[in-house]
């Protein structure tokens, strides 16, 4: 069961804080705001309110940022709160335990979250501003400033596990002939629709990058060179199955893609060039092909 409450604005709950609330209130505010971390905040805070309402675990949502991010366990009953402040959007943030929350109880979660919002609100334009420094402002993806963290990211994981990492690099063929033929609109066009096709065929721990121009690179987890063959062999034949259309123009694209697997303690510069290796022979053996090196 879940009790959707209505908006929870700056100031909502105030009149219900008896002698003393505003020193809990207070204190609570300046615990909040040692943190940017959007989810060390709502972890903080979820422990905070366990003091005045117990609660197995939380969801937190911000579907224009894509943004979800749960903590603790999920349970039956359930209280679901809108937020904003300033006329900002800030997200809805659910609470959830076996059972039923009473209204006492309701207050209390109410007059709460009057010292989440500034704190809310800081850590979501925050977050925000790391993700427009790290991202491609066209297609979303990750730009080639990224790249070298993520790897050494992704490199921990494979030795940690003891698994497999691979890296796809891969172009559009003859890129500059639609920018010619149809502008530089329906190029950008053309580049938002093979990160859709990369993002539909990817799974979602998988890292995608854009280098520059018509230049994209792929990280594969725990996946070898054999299934990341496979992998781009789906990948080719998607987008070569692509349709695009630009006002009154129809057209497809093909890509090619260059693939090679991670040697153990090698630097990322060596794993690029064998990828940027197997690209180059793929578009000299005539493009819309896979090559693995």
């Amino acid at each position: 069961m879940t009790l959707k409450r209505k908006k929870l604005i700056h100031g909502t709950g105030k009149s219900a804080l008896a002698k003393g609330r505003s020193t809990i209130i207070t204190e609570l505010i300046n615990k909040l705001q040692k943190t940017l971390i959007l989810e060390d905040l709502l972890s903080s805070f979820s422990e905070e309110l366990a003091f005045e309402v117990q609660h197995s675990g939380y969801i937190f949502e911000f579907k224009d940022m894509g943004i979800l991010i749960r903590g603790g366990t999920r349970n039956n009953n359930s209280c679901e709160y809108t937020l904003s402040i300033d006329n900002t959007q800030l997200g809805t943030l659910t609470f959830m335990r076996k059972k039923r929350f009473t209204d006492d109880e309701l207050i209390n979660i109410e007059s709460l979250l009057g010292a989440l919002l500034y704190p809310l609100k800081n850590a979501l334009l925050y977050r925000q501003a790391i993700q427009s420094a790290h991202t491609d402002p066209l297609t979303g993806v990750l730009n080639r400033s990224t790249l070298d963290s993520v790897f050494q990211k992704e490199t921990a994981l494979t030795k940690r596990h003891v698994s497999a990492l691979s890296l796809l690099m891969l172009d559009i063929d003859f890129f500059k002939h639609v920018n010619d033929t149809y502008g530089h609109a329906a190029g950008d066009e053309t580049l938002k629709k093979l990160t859709r096709c990369i993002q539909e065929t990817v799974r979602e721990s998988d890292p995608i990058f854009r280098l520059g121009g018509e230049e994209f690179a792929i990280l594969l987890n725990d996946t070898n060179k054999d299934g990341a063959s496979l992998f781009a062999e789906r990948l080719r034949k998607a987008v070569e199955a692509t349709m695009i259309q630009h006002k009154q123009a129809k057209f497809n694209v093909t890509i090619s893609i260059g693939v090679t697997q991670y040697k153990d303690s090698e630097q990322l510069e060596e794993l690029m060039q064998r990828a940027d290796q197997a690209l180059y022979s793929a578009k000299d053996s005539g493009r819309n092909k896979v090559v693995v090196c």
